[in-house]
């Protein structure tokens, strides 16, 4: 019978190169020179260079996303068969799973009454007779010949008086002209992969072991001291054969804790490659003053400790002479805005330009608003700028931004326009970081030679993911509210007390308050959807709150339109505003105390967090009523039945994420963020910061000069281009 062999990596030590220092030396570490890095990118190669891959085959496997050998080799199965327990003919019994070995004595082919053809194979071990039997495949008859040694795995039967496996599966362990390829199916653990239609299992793991017998003697990407250092006993080619073809189940495991650490790891030190990059441009030291200080002192409310915490990491990032990268999170409501306002004077009042880009024209309205009352005694001018501004505006407020006559713009993605230059920017602030794509990041940093970049999120992650997500910027958090917990109930309303929604929201009204009723138009340029959400305004204008004025707001209404209706219902002319999701960020009316939002079970808990931020922002009780159809929406229920009982955003982001999978993390697709082949941000939260540990602090240590240089030369090549431009 034969056996697979180890597969096992080429050894590092027998690649005879001269160790870079002293340390390496002494223990036995060595690394390769530049044909050893080509060697080790021989994965990238296209699969019509692995034997048994042909075009039909591969045309296949690109359905899976297949294209390279690397992308074979990482297409892990999604579970395993263990069929490594061979049993005696004498010692089965019906309705088992067994693997028995035996030699063919007959081979059997007919056509049943009803024209099934049939195939039985009778073999024995000496102590009994088992029929192997399979419909309508006669064409395997050809692979067994009188004497095989074969291995059968299945179900046990009994029919007709004799023991079967129907449709078992089978190897030949040493007929004429089998080869290793050949015994992967039966006697062992065996992988199940996810395919697509035409491409066989057995085919597959062909491939599979082929690939990693072929491309096996790549280098391990991990010095041997620092493997040594983290108990990794196998080398990465050793734990792609055991994650494959796991020997024993002990193996598996250790060969995907290995696999798991080094991806983790490789992400982790290309992070650093990048924070370590950014960290060696010049940039402009801003230092707080006085006149930073009596601002401060004159705001019309006090900051919180945790904004002057995080107002204290960013004035130390500003004061260093490099550019600072640095993320604030914070929930809904607890005040990041005008700890970007804060960072912002800094700047004018160090003599320099500040911008503020946002990803709606709503938010950069209330922004500039906002800015402008608290900056009118202190000569700072402030600009807008948005799509709506006629020609001639545009012109010269371009050639006021030149001049330097501007010393804080606010505008949306108008900001990133070719035609718009700065004098001298030297902080650029993002707020909701995760609706701008990587390259629209970048974009508003080129607008100055290297200026500081504060980015803010309302979106919660876990601290250890969002270091990951958000690649080369340090994080801060805003941990507290200004006014203390809100207090906002949350109520599933059943269709057959819908009035009594209603009722609520006119008992608010009547008390002075605000309302919104939201409506899921999801496409803004969906006519349907539109004309939907335009017939559910008409009937509650009309009839439900025919007493009350109601506005209506959508992402088809003009810029001006929409600063229109906003001013209308911060102030007396809008009690009930019926809104799409364009109201979601950023937007703040503190006299707003309800919400009804139609379709519920339509948005994600990220949105409908979100969206309830919007109401309560005074510490007013505050109510927050979700219309749902959760019939056969098992999903949806779960969603909306977390929304229920947290409110706390980071909670409530963790219970996101384990509901619907980090396939969702916000900004991930779209930042050239790379696809995780088996670690998981996830699963595996408790150990990514350590891991980031380990990779910045391996960045820094000079014992590792030239192997840092083979990792970053890989990470290069392994990892998306766009992963390497500026995320900031």
């Amino acid at each position: 019978m034969k056996q697979i062999n180890t597969l096992g990596a080429k050894s590092i030590v027998d690649v005879n190169l001269t160790p870079s220092s002293e340390a390496e030396s002494s223990l036995f570490f060595y690394l390769p020179k530049a044909r050893e890095v080509q060697n080790q990118l021989r994965v990238l190669g296209d699969l019509g260079q692995l034997r048994g891959a042909v075009s039909r085959t591969r045309g296949r496997m690109s359905r899976l996303g297949l294209s390279s050998i690397l992308d074979l080799l990482l297409h892990f199965p999604r579970t395993y068969l263990d069929l490594s327990t061979i049993k005696k003919i004498s010692e089965l019994q019906v309705d088992s799973k067994v693997t028995v070995i035996g030699q063919v004595r007959t081979i059997d082919k007919r056509r049943s009454f009803s024209g099934k053809d049939i195939l039985q194979i009778v073999i024995s071990d000496g102590s009994g007779y088992l029929i192997g039997v399979w419909f309508n495949q006669n064409y395997l008859a050809d692979l067994f010949k009188v004497g095989d040694q074969v291995a059968f795995s299945g179900t046990v039967k009994f029919n007709y008086g004799s023991l079967q496996i129907v449709n078992p599966l089978y190897d030949v362990l040493d007929g004429p002209g089998t080869e290793e390829t050949d015994v992967l199916n039966t006697c062992r653990i065996i992988p199940l992969y996810p395919l697509t239609a035409g491409l066989s299992p057995r085919t597959f793991r062909k491939l599979i072991f082929r690939a990693i017998r072929e491309f096996s003697d790549f280098l391990d990407l991990l010095p041997l001291t620092f493997r040594m250092s983290q108990n990794l006993d196998l080398l990465s080619s050793e734990a792609l054969e055991q994650i494959h073809f796991p020997s024993a189940k002990n193996l598996l495991l250790i060969s995907r804790r290995r696999l798991i650490f080094e991806e983790l790891f490789l992400l982790e030190f290309a992070l650093a490659m990048k924070k370590r990059s950014a960290f060696q441009l010049p940039g402009v030291a801003l230092s707080p003053d006085r006149k930073i200080l009596e601002f401060m002192e004159g705001l019309p409310f006090r900051l919180t400790r945790a904004q002057r915490r995080v107002m204290g990491e960013i004035w130390k990032d500003l004061s260093q002479p490099h550019p600072m990268n640095r993320l604030i999170q914070g929930d809904v409501g607890s005040g990041k805005t005008i700890v970007a306002i804060i960072a912002l004077m800094t700047a004018v009042f160090n003599g320099y330009q500040g911008a503020f880009m946002v990803p709606t024209e709503i938010l950069a309205e209330q922004h500039y608003q906002r800015l402008c009352f608290l900056v009118k005694d202190w000569g700072v001018k402030v600009a807008l700028l948005t799509s709506s501004l006629t020609p001639g505006q545009r012109k010269s407020f371009y050639e006021d931004m030149a001049r330097g006559e501007i010393d804080i713009v606010i505008g949306t993605h108008a900001l990133i326009q070719e035609n718009v230059a700065f004098r001298n920017l030297a902080l650029a602030v993002i707020d909701e970081q995760h609706r701008f794509g990587v390259r629209q990041r970048g974009r508003l940093k080129d607008k100055a030679v290297f200026p500081h970049l504060l980015v803010m999120s309302a979106t919660p992650i876990p601290r250890s993911i969002s270091q990951t997500i958000y690649g080369d910027l340090e994080v801060s958090l805003i941990d507290e509210f200004p006014q203390g917990k809100r207090d906002i109930k949350t109520i599933l309303v059943e269709e057959s007390h819908r009035e009594r929604a209603y009722q609520l929201i006119k008992q608010e009204v009547d008390k002075g308050k605000k309302a919104y009723v939201i409506c899921p138009l999801i496409d803004e340029s969906d006519k349907m959807e539109l004309k939907a959400v335009l017939q559910e305004t008409e009937f509650l204008q009309n009839v439900v709150f025919k007493d009350y004025q109601v506005g209506l707001l959508h992402g088809q209404i003009n810029s001006v339109k929409k600063a229109q209706i906003m001013e209308k219902f911060r102030g007396d002319g809008v009690d009930i505003l019926i809104s799409t999701t364009v109201i979601e960020v950023g937007v703040d009316v503190p006299e707003a105390t309800v919400m009804l939002i139609e379709n519920a079970e339509r948005f994600g808990l990220a949105q409908l967090h979100q969206l309830r931020g919007r109401i309560g922002r005074k510490g007013d009780r505050s109510y927050c009523l979700l219309c749902a159809d959760l019939r056969e929406k098992e999903e949806a229920k779960k969603r909306i039945d977390a929304f229920i009982k947290i409110s706390d955003g980071f909670k409530l982001a963790e219970r996101d994420l384990f509901i619907r999978g980090e396939g969702q993390l916000f900004g991930e697709r779209q930042s050239g963020f790379p696809d995780l082949k088996i670690a998981s941000m996830v699963r595996h939260k408790k150990i990514i910061g350590k891991v980031r540990e380990k990779a910045f602090a391996f960045l820094e240590d000079h014992r590792f000069r030239r192997s840092q240089k083979l990792l970053q030369a890989c990470c290069h090549r392994l990892l998306p281009p766009r992963f390497f431009e500026d995320q900031g």
